[in-house]
């Protein structure tokens, strides 16, 4: 018999809510016991996103959560959501969960979903299911020609023999010849079957004809197979290469889809640092708005030396902005670094100090005189369309330009919306300069 599950809320940096009354009324544990939970919660949250602390502080105020969000059980029949601070909660409770659970695929699976084999045209579908299924099926043709084969006994009836039978078989055999069994190696295993299921999962989910075909093809290829296994026996060390497209497609079948499935607790990737997630969007952004090519994660520039006056040794002193956007002749190379935890933290509509002298040692090191500082746009009563672009601040410091931006990122789960987003942040930062 299902157990129905009570729900209770924080936003991100929001203020503290009296948690505890309510968690002792659903369970009928005291104060101090509903504190307890709320405090075991929080390192439980702490040890899975590697945090030195609790992010679940716990006063006589009440309980405020920081620096994560996501879904965390407290009892059995009891869960606590906590919504970043950039979507809120509101009274579409469900828009703010699709468009989390959007976000947080695209945050684990970043890497994937903006390889190489995805273009950056404007005609590209970029909904997610889309980019999930260009990924499986790019990830299979390319390791197809090794294909993911594994020893299996089966038991089959044929008049030649071949394989090892019961001596009772030789002499009464069925009408389909002589029960055998077989030790064979080939592609009908647990792990294809999953991979298989994975892509049946999102062909109607899909709406690209190109993909689509390069579903069909994938589940042809490696079909027949038997039901899912959701297989947990680890993939042979000789077909390791194949490990992240079957990883991704247990997610898939996990409810990695289109929407964000009520009740599944489990969903991959639903526990995140936020911060994490805002840098992830961007880097999907960047790289599916300008082109790959263009746009360089986490590139070192050295900026100086240190010296350990105790010793003498001198080391490089280097300074790393997330992303350099190279030029295209009509626009200017520029740094962009995501920004995150002050401007929604501290509600502050400026730029730090802080951000201001590590930007001009990103622009000294670097040699590029202009600096893009990028934070999600702060939740209002009216949102905007998503991917709407503001620039609240700009610093001068002699040649050297920094320029504040806030983006909208509710509603980035509906369809074509993720296009809008890194089509739309392009085409501002190159105006920005210009």
């Amino acid at each position: 018999m299902a157990h129905t599950r009570t729900r209770l809320s924080l936003v991100e940096y929001g203020a503290r809510i009296p948690l505890a009354r309510d968690i002792s009324s659903v369970i009928g544990v005291d104060n101090t016991k509903a504190n307890s939970l709320l405090t075991e919660a929080g390192e439980r949250v702490a040890l899975s996103l590697r945090l030195n602390y609790n992010p679940i502080s716990v006063e006589a105020k009440g309980a405020r959560a920081i620096d994560f969000a996501g879904l965390i059980r407290l009892a059995p029949s009891l869960e606590l959501e906590v919504a970043p601070k950039f979507l809120g909660l509101d009274d579409a409770d469900a828009v703010w969960r699709e468009d989390f659970f959007f976000l947080s695929t695209l945050s684990r699976y970043g890497r994937l979903l903006a390889s190489e084999s995805l273009s950056s045209s404007g005609g590209t579908s970029r909904d997610l299911s889309t980019l999930v299924a260009r990924t499986i099926t790019g990830m299979y043709e390319a390791r197809k020609r090794r294909p993911l084969r594994s020893y299996q006994r089966v038991r089959e009836a044929d008049f030649f023999i071949d394989g090892d039978l019961d001596p009772v078989d030789l002499i009464f055999p069925s009408p389909d010849g002589f029960e055998q069994d077989f030790i064979r190696f080939d592609g009908r295993n647990g792990w294809n079957a999953d991979i298989v299921a994975a892509a049946k999962e999102l062909l109607p989910q899909v709406s690209d004809p190109s993909v689509a075909g390069s579903l069909v093809r994938l589940i042809e290829n490696l079909s027949p197979q038997s039901g899912p296994a959701n297989r947990r026996r680890p993939i042979p060390a000789r077909h390791r290469a194949w490990k992240p497209l079957h990883e991704l497609s247990i997610d898939v079948l996990n409810g990695l889809s289109l929407n964000y499935k009520q009740g599944k607790a489990n969903a991959p990737g639903y526990l995140v640092a936020t911060w994490r997630v805002w840098e992830d969007l961007l880097a999907i952004a960047l790289r599916l708005g300008f082109g790959r090519s263009v746009v360089t994660p986490q590139k070192g520039f050295p900026l100086g030396t240190k010296i350990r006056v105790n010793t003498g040794v001198a080391s490089s002193l280097s300074v790393f902005p997330d992303y350099v956007i190279e030029s295209d002749g009509a626009r200017p190379r520029m740094l962009l670094d995501a920004k995150y935890k002050g401007h929604v933290e501290k509600k502050q509509i400026r730029i730090s100090e802080a951000d201001i002298y590590e930007s001009l040692a990103f622009s000294k090191a670097s040699d590029c005189n202009l600096v893009v500082l990028a934070y999600p746009a702060q939740t209002s009563n009216t949102p905007q369309l998503v991917g709407t672009f503001s620039i609240f601040e700009q610093i001068q410091v002699d040649n050297i330009r920094i320029v504040g931006i806030q983006i909208e990122i509710r509603g980035i789960s509906r369809r074509g919306a993720l296009q809008q987003f890194s089509s739309t942040l392009a085409s501002a930062l190159s105006l920005i300069f210009v």
